[in-house]
């Protein structure tokens, strides 16, 4: 898999979303370059569940965020995140119950999230941000 590198063009205006972003990325190109490697499935299957963790993480702080910024879109936001974390949760189950798993579903999946999601959608409250500093 080809590395996602972070560019100042992604920044949301948030430098702790930013870094939680960034860390994603990097969460990202680690199971990347495991698959890649043909790590054992255990490996494999415990950088999807931090991934799938810090996700819940980062959506939770990234809500609280956008609620105290009084983000118009929240509610369509949040569906987004539940819709994601319901995702990450389906590929983790059946990750552990396949003997193969489909590790390049998965990677389509993260770089679409990574792309759709962050790059697009988070972009989308960068102005709110910004108007509140």
């Amino acid at each position: 898999m080809e590395h996602v590198l972070w560019e100042a063009r992604y920044t949301v205006g948030n430098e702790r979303l930013d870094q939680q972003h960034q860390r994603i990325v990097g969460m990202i190109n680690q199971l990347g370059e495991a698959m890649d490697t043909g790590a054992e499935k255990a490996t494999l299957m415990k950088i999807l569940s931090d991934l799938a963790g810090y996700a819940k993480t980062h959506f939770s702080e990234e809500e609280r965020t956008l609620v105290e910024h009084q983000y118009q879109a929240l509610d369509e936001h949040r569906e987004q995140h539940a819709r994601l974390n319901r995702q990450l949760a389906d590929f983790y189950r059946t990750f552990y119950t396949s003997s193969r798993p489909q590790t390049r579903e998965v990677m389509a999946f993260l770089q679409s999230w990574l792309y759709d999601h962050i790059l697009e959608q988070d972009k989308r409250y960068a102005p709110c941000l910004e108007t509140a500093a």
